[in-house]
């Protein structure tokens, strides 16, 4: 018995080529990468104890109360968003979320911040007018040793 040959196709094999990963990924990812920030350049995480140093400096006040400011600034922002208000509180900007839902019993919120250009420009006029006050006092202490 003779078998039966089938005919050949025309069409070309499929080319197989490297799965592209999902479209949310692909949005989550940049296209070229970046290279790794300088040490210098990496920012750091403000714990609670440096928040507070730093009201304390700001407002001039003792450690205690810096940290009870801080404690009840923190709590009203924090309750605010998790009952999804927005919030327009300058010089911060406006906070407005974007996702809520729970994970692991974790309430988990993404929050976006604008910040208007004239309100940075506020923020680094300030900031570098506290650097410079800063070189003026340094300038002067050593001046006054020597």
């Amino acid at each position: 018995m003779a078998k039966s040959q089938k005919p050949k196709s025309t069409r070309k094999p499929p080319v197989t080529t490297p799965e592209a990963p999902p479209a949310s990924a692909a949005t989550l990812t940049p296209s070229a990468p970046h290279p790794a920030p300088e040490p210098s350049e990496a920012k750091a995480l403000v714990r609670k104890r440096s928040f507070v140093d730093r009201v304390m400096v700001e407002a001039g006040v003792k450690r205690g109360e810096a940290k009870a400011m801080s404690e009840a600034v923190l709590k009203v922002l924090g309750e605010a968003l998790s009952e999804g208000e927005e919030l327009s509180i300058p010089p911060l900007g406006k906070l407005k979320i974007n996702r809520q839902f729970e994970k692991n019993g974790d309430e988990i919120l993404v929050v976006k911040l604008r910040r208007p250009s004239g309100m940075l420009e506020a923020v680094a006029a300030e900031a570098d007018g506290a650097a410079q006050a800063e070189d003026d006092a340094l300038e002067s202490e050593v001046e006054n040793r020597g």
